[in-house]
């Protein structure tokens, strides 16, 4: 039962975090608006590629949750569209980590990785959500031009990169920190 509510827990304190960080992303970065739904700098995707790191499957139920709601109340899709996009939407950063790891032979750890590594993981995590939201378009026929994959591609990346870099610099001074007041 522990592990029922603490997973429970999960889903929905990462779902909530993913609403909180579209909003700061929507209000506070719109200078980076290009369309609707498309942003240069889109911070929920990095956010979304953190919380599948740090929780797994669980991590990417809460946001595929959290992105189903927040798209069934604003965009006005038929709810079989909502659960195809939701769950594409949250499969993306899973498949590319298992890409990335697979390819680079290393586990997502913020604190030891390369800047360069950070950067490849921003590409993958890019580069499927773009192919996933391709794949949505097809289903639903709707047309998508490589202007819009280009700028989707670019705002999740630089929203991705500045986030794990972010977090990078977050967790190095924290563990530096930590091992200068054991001494």
């Amino acid at each position: 039962m522990t592990a029922l509510i603490q997973n429970l827990g999960i889903i929905i304190g990462t779902g909530a975090l993913w609403f909180f960080m579209d909003y700061l992303n929507r209000e506070h970065l719109s200078i980076f608006k290009i369309s609707d739904f498309i942003y240069l700098v889109y911070l929920p995707a990095g956010y979304r590629l953190v919380t599948v790191i740090t929780f797994g499957w669980l991590g990417a139920l809460g946001i595929g949750l959290a992105y189903a709601i927040r798209i069934y109340f604003f965009r006005n899709l038929p709810l079989i569209d909502v659960a195809v996009l939701a769950t594409l939407y949250a499969l993306a950063p899973l498949v590319a980590i298992k890409a990335w790891e697979k390819i680079f032979n290393i586990t997502p750890n913020l604190a030891n990785i390369s800047v360069l590594n950070l950067f490849w993981l921003s590409c993958f995590s890019a580069i499927f959500n773009a192919s996933f939201r391709i794949i949505f378009f097809a289903y639903a026929n709707m047309s998508f031009g490589l202007l819009e994959l280009s700028q989707l591609v670019t705002g999740n990346l630089m929203g991705t990169f500045l986030m794990l870099y972010l977090l990078k610099i977050l967790t190095r001074i924290y563990f530096t920190l930590n091992s200068k007041q054991s001494l």
